[in-house]
């Protein structure tokens, strides 16, 4: 350790060396010459260096430099006093010109706003620019453009009751067997008028059927299979129709939806075709 000192010094009286004579001199000058003739000009004696501590080195190879010290860098800061106000940003607030502006309806915002609403598949911002678009094209008011809206709002959804009527019975049915399912699995009447009309099995003994939970336990034997098949059979449809999404096929929701905006817009050829697709593609079904 002493030795890594001494040679740390030496550095560092080598240097302040070279900016003093010239770095010319410095090269043709070895550093013995130089320690020895700065310690004599220094009244330094090189042995008694070997002996002193490592502070004490420390302290002499500064004593060596000529380079000033940088100042210590704090390393705290002072604390804020508790209670004092925190620093947060203020905002513009709206005027009451600014308040009055602000729209509240479709019909209200601008072109742009409406094509941006448009694209997150709003209604109203696609009916509201079908106005527009019958407003231009038809050079009449927004209230002139109304009676046309409607015209094609009653076009959209002609022979939809027929287009959704599978839905219907879907919705019907499921809700339907949903309720029917637990009094044919759990009400003991329920249960012994169905397998007398439609399963014929051999009823269990009185014992046996005192509870809710007993009369289930009885009738899970044949409720089973019907249930579990019917469940794997909504499985695999699901399966399917995920795979035709995949193959970029349209089920029959997007083949509806694709129906409704083609009659459109061979019904009124006169609009753009993308606006009315639109519109008629968001719109209700009945």
């Amino acid at each position: 350790p002493t030795m890594s000192f001494l040679r740390s010094a030496g550095r560092t009286v080598y240097c302040a060396w070279m900016a003093s004579h010239g770095s010319g001199a410095a090269l043709k000058t070895p550093l013995s010459v130089v320690l020895n003739q700065t310690v004599r000009q220094r009244q330094f004696s090189v042995m008694p260096v070997l002996t002193k501590s490592r502070a004490e080195i420390l302290t002499l190879s500064r004593a060596f430099s000529t380079a000033t010290p940088p100042e210590p860098t704090p390393t705290t800061t002072a604390a804020e006093p508790r209670g004092a106000p925190s620093k947060e940003p203020t905002f513009r607030k709206p005027t009451i010109e600014m308040a009055k502006a602000m729209p509240r309806a479709y019909s209200e915002m601008s072109n742009e706003s409406l094509l941006v609403f448009s694209a997150q598949e709003d209604f109203g911002a696609n009916r509201e620019r079908l106005i527009r678009e019958i407003m231009s094209v038809d050079n009449v008011s927004w209230d002139g453009a109304l009676p046309r809206l409607e015209e094609m709002e009653l076009a959209n959804k002609e022979r939809m009751f027929w287009g959704t009527l599978p839905y219907k019975i879907g919705f019907i049915g499921s809700v339907t067997l949903a309720v029917a399912s637990i009094p044919l699995c759990f009400h003991l009447n329920t249960v012994l008028w169905f397998n007398e009309h439609y399963v014929t099995a051999d009823v269990a003994e009185p014992k046996d059927l005192e509870t809710w939970l007993e009369v289930g336990s009885w009738a899970w034997s044949w409720m089973e299979p019907p249930l579990g098949q019917f469940s794997f059979f909504l499985l695999c449809f699901a399966f399917a129709r995920n795979q035709l999404i995949n193959l970029g096929k349209k089920p029959y929701t997007d083949w509806l939806k694709n129906y409704r905006a083609e009659r459109l817009q061979k019904k009124f050829p006169q609009y753009d075709p993308v606006i009315v697709a639109d519109f008629a593609v968001h719109d209700d079904w009945e």
